[in-house]
């Protein structure tokens, strides 16, 4: 069976809430960074995954 991947989009949205306990800690938060860290992580999923595909 042959899995091809072209794009993997991930789309999410978070809801903002006043009383958040996390709202003050995530303004120190790089997004950029947070969002490099994710997608490669989610690269790697895709590859492992491709990968265990391919030894069966």
């Amino acid at each position: 069976m042959t899995i091809e991947v072209r794009q993997l989009v991930i789309k999410s949205s978070v809801a903002e809430q006043d009383n958040s306990p996390l709202k003050n800690d995530t303004q120190n938060i790089d997004l950029d960074a947070l969002k490099r860290e994710l997608l490669t992580e989610c690269k790697q999923i895709v590859n492992d995954s491709i990968a265990n595909a391919r030894r069966r």
